[in-house]
């Protein structure tokens, strides 16, 4: 069987769902986009103080009735090759999105990222085997700051056939993003046929979604683009400081959601994440890889899977600055809680998620090839219990030579090409690096010799050209 880890019981998980519908029932959620709350009301949800819906436990059971299950969902790239289907192939890597920084491949140090790292970032994902969903890791600082998410989907397009997530700023940004993957896959109908993009849509702790999230809901919804739906409260600042209270409050949050994309449009495709967070009071800081954080993401995805959902949560995130013996740790630490609770994992990311450094990416790669070694299912059969290979050795002797750990050992050993096993004479002959030191080596080889765009000139200029067009309003 498939290991499990479990910081819930069922009655638990049953009791949170319960408070949270009581939540969406009494206390109700900030709803200030009136296309939204006409949706809402009529279906029957009671609107109080202009703009707070209360909705009735009854419809969220509506909801979760018509939205695809966990097995029916495909993440399409543009590539087939790519897709992701969260049942079949958990747990799988994506990258997080908008860092602010990179830390400089040649320099080492740290600066605003610019369109060009978004782009050269992206077509690093491209080439790593073991990340599944290509999210553009930085916003660019060097265009419009009000038009970042428009450079974000055409720079993204043009550098992978993985597939997507990103941002979701009002309806005419899905609509242009909508635009721009059509461009790319030949026509509107295929790109909908096969969406290889999914949105972003997050809520406003404590019991809001702001407007232009609800626009980028309701678009996404229409036209069936999958919706990775995710609240991220703060202990004892957007959300109630006990981990039991700030998830019930996210669920709710997330259910409204929920409930608004099956009003929209019954079947609209949805992914259940949460990237519920802790503050350190002494300094004031959020942290992104504290033991709070695990727990927050085991329980998170514990009550997406009682859903019967997808679950994606942001994970191998660290609060370290550069890849040190901290970063290593949090990588761990959060990866394994994740690994064994949901889907989809989101990380490579520094800093409180500000900071992007491509070595890390490399890193980070195979960190989650030994994860999902990690979580595989352990194979327990006649061939794997293997009592007539140890009557064949019996006693005193060793298995090297036998057929049977020919056929196998590929498969039930890891082998890593990152991280280092050899004797120390061998590691010192290859220079003795370090950790950071070999990433750093390997992913300037693989920038300066494997990279390289995926669409041609003129395309990537098309798709420019709506960035251009949404500068000018």
């Amino acid at each position: 069987m498939k290991p499990e880890l479990t910081f819930l019981s069922k009655e638990e998980l049953e009791h949170i769902h319960d408070q949270a519908l009581v939540l969406l029932e009494t206390t109700g959620i900030d709803i200030k986009l009136p296309e939204a709350l006409e949706i809402l009301k009529k279906e029957g949800c009671k609107v109080k103080e202009d703009t707070v819906v209360n909705i009735p436990r009854q419809l969220v059971e509506k909801a979760l009735d018509t939205i695809p299950a966990r097995d029916e969902i495909t993440l399409y790239a543009r590539d087939p090759e790519y897709d992701v289907k969260p049942a079949k192939d958990s747990p799988v890597l994506a990258a997080m999105v908008e860092a602010t920084h990179v830390y400089d491949l040649y320099t080492r140090k740290k600066r605003p990222a610019t369109n060009k790292d978004l782009a050269q970032s992206t077509q690093l994902l491209e080439i790593l085997e073991n990340v599944a969903i290509a999210s553009p890791p930085v916003t660019p600082q060097d265009v419009n700051h009000k038009t970042t998410d428009w450079y974000t989907w055409a720079t993204s397009f043009s550098n992978t056939t993985k597939h997507i997530t990103g941002p979701g700023t009002g309806a005419r940004c899905v609509k242009d993003a909508i635009k721009m993957a059509s461009i790319v896959a030949g026509g509107e109908k295929e790109f909908l046929e096969r969406p290889f993009f999914s949105l972003w849509i997050l809520t406003t702790p404590p019991m809001k979604v702001d407007p232009l999230t609800l626009e980028a809901l309701i678009e996404g919804a229409k036209n069936k683009i999958p919706l990775i739906i995710s609240s991220g409260p703060i202990l004892g600042v957007t959300a109630p400081v006990t981990i039991a209270g700030s998830c019930a409050m996210a669920h709710a949050e997330i259910l409204s959601c929920l409930v608004l994309s099956q009003l929209v449009n019954p079947g609209a495709p949805v992914v259940y994440t949460s990237f519920a967070r802790s503050m350190d009071f002494k300094i004031g800081h959020i942290s992104m890889a504290s033991p709070e954080f695990t727990i927050l993401k085991g329980c998170m995805g514990q009550l997406g899977r009682y859903l019967g959902l997808p679950t994606r949560m942001p994970a191998m995130l660290r609060d370290a600055k550069i890849l040190d013996a901290q970063a290593g740790f949090e990588t761990a630490m959060t990866g394994i809680a994740s690994a064994l609770s949901a889907d989809i994992m989101d990380g490579m990311q520094f800093d409180m998620d500000m900071v992007v450094d491509f070595a890390d990416f490399v890193f980070c790669n195979e960190a989650i090839a030994q994860l999902q070694r990690l979580v595989r299912d352990v194979a327990v059969n006649e061939d794997t219990l293997a009592l007539k290979v140890i009557d064949q050795v019996s006693h005193g002797q060793n298995f090297l030579a036998t057929e049977h750990t020919v056929e196998h050992f590929k498969t039930e050993i890891f082998e890593p090409k990152v991280f280092e096993r050899r004797m120390w004479g061998a590691w010192e002959e290859d220079g003795a690096l370090d950790m950071r030191e070999k990433v750093v080596a390997m992913t300037r080889e693989m920038l300066e010799e494997k990279c390289k765009p995926a669409l041609d000139e003129a395309t990537s200029k098309e798709l420019n050209k709506i960035a251009e067009q949404a500068d000018h309003g």
